[in-house]
């Protein structure tokens, strides 16, 4: 029997790893074709070859989900016709321990996905961001200016990627006129000053006035992470922002604390909600063939974790916004599942 179970999680694990590199190479086709509106003569055709490569394996974690359930019910399934399925059962194997040692492969796979996406996936998404931002045309009429003020200076700019600021505007003033204005295609930042690093102009309005590649400018923290940038923080980066946050009494630092509390706890638990959503949806195999075909099952699957994560988001929003828990608005949808997984294999 250890060659059988074997056997299914190794095919498991291929299914499941075909099916996100055909999402993957799928996401990436319609990614090259939407950055083609942006080409020009900086921003070429290699250079969006680069983008869309150099953040593909980030962006595999959106569809780890749907690629492992898929992986397990078509291997699941190929084992049903060919009887592999039936041998487990008459040697004791009861439906349920079949489906978890079958899942066991995508789970692994999902497993180790998040953890590349920690420690590398996700450092390669934001340089090819970064690059993608410096390779862009600076063209004012089409990107939109971020302005921040601090004390009497004011700092624009169009981009931020990690501690990376894009086509930089600095302006400093006194008495409510204008001293000097710089501006840098790239800067860094740490938690109270600016660094210009590139492509640095000055035009000062005062005479004699010397000046450093520098200067004291303090970045509130809801400004340093874009909302659209929460979904591609890493854990550890997610935790500190959280931590920052955590002193404010704010309600908008209060509500942006809570869409960091969602980000955090869908990573840290989506490899076990990629393994729930399998127990369920696996037990569907072990129906009889006479009430559905196994392309109708996979189908059924498929729109059932499209249902579980609305359900899910649905859930987490209500918690965010009654200021309630957000951990209990994620378990929730699971703690259902695990139920409804009780009832279904005491059926079979």
């Amino acid at each position: 029997m250890k060659i059988f179970n074997s056997y299914l999680i190794k095919r498991s694990f291929y299914f499941s790893f075909l099916m996100l590199i055909i999402f993957g190479i799928l996401d990436s086709i319609f990614i090259f074709i939407s950055e083609l509106e942006n080409i020009s003569i900086q921003y070429n055709i290699l250079k969006i070859a680069q983008f869309v490569f150099g953040s593909m394996p980030h962006r595999l974690i959106d569809f780890l989900d749907g690629a492992c359930l898929l992986g397990v019910m078509i291997s699941l399934g190929i084992s049903h016709q060919e009887g592999n399925l039936n041998v487990l059962r008459s040697s004791g194997q009861s439906p349920l321990k079949i489906v978890i040692i079958t899942s066991m492969g995508a789970f692994i796979l999902s497993l180790s996905l998040v953890f590349l996406d920690e420690i590398g996936f996700q450092k390669l998404y934001l340089n090819a961001k970064a690059n993608k931002s410096i390779s862009v045309e600076n063209n004012t009429s089409s990107k939109e200016i971020n302005w921040i003020k601090y004390n009497e200076s004011f700092l624009g700019y169009e981009d931020i990627v990690g501690d990376k600021l894009y086509k930089v505007r600095f302006v400093k003033t006194s008495n409510r006129e204008i001293e000097y204005y710089i501006k840098s295609d790239i800067a860094s930042f740490n938690m109270n000053q600016i660094y210009f690093e590139e492509n640095t102009q000055i035009k000062s309005f005062e005479d004699n006035k010397t000046f450093s590649n520098y200067e004291t400018f303090i970045i509130p923290i809801q400004s340093r992470i874009p909302f659209r940038n929460i979904d591609h923080l890493s854990i550890q980066d997610t935790q500190k922002f959280r931590i920052m946050f955590s002193n404010s009494s704010l309600k908008k630092d209060i509500l942006f604390k809570r869409h960091l509390d969602k980000a955090l706890y869908k990573k840290i638990l989506l490899p076990f909600s990629i393994l729930i959503l399998i127990i369920y949806f696996g037990s569907l195999i072990f129906t009889s063939l006479r009430d559905s075909t196994l392309g109708g099952r996979i189908v059924v699957a498929v729109i059932g974790a499209f249902v579980f994560n609305l359900v899910q988001d649905l859930s987490i929003g209500i918690f965010i916004s009654y200021g309630l828990p957000v951990l209990i608005g994620v378990i929730i949808p699971l703690i259902i599942l695990v139920v409804l997984s009780i009832f279904s294999y005491k059926r079979i």
